[in-house]
């Protein structure tokens, strides 16, 4: 825990005024940042039994959701969970693969 933990929320400190408390502070924002960021996932779709396949869509993966954006744009949906997109947009004639990045 760092005096910078309250970042969190979408205040805008005053900046650090000495170098050093810079550098503090601008690592504390990376950490809180690398904590935070979403897993990326991916949805493939399988073509001819192993043969080719075509990434359908991008996700994002949050603690309490997961955003999936189409590839060919336009498409953006939300899900409960990276699990849950998989399911809900696999189908026996349209298999989807789920990936993580």
């Amino acid at each position: 825990m760092t005096e910078f933990d309250h970042l969190s929320g979408p205040q805008r400190p005053a900046p650090p005024s000495s170098p050093g408390r810079r550098a503090e502070f601008l690592a504390a924002l990376q950490e809180m940042v690398t904590e935070s960021a979403p897993r990326v996932f991916a949805l493939c779709e399988e073509i001819d039994e192993c043969q080719q396949a075509v990434l359908c869509y991008w996700g994002l993966a949050h603690p309490d959701r997961a955003d999936v954006l189409g590839t060919g744009g336009g498409i953006h949906l939300g899900f409960r969970d990276a699990a849950t997109a998989h399911q809900r947009l696999s189908t026996p004639t349209r298999p989807l693969h789920l990936l993580w990045a």
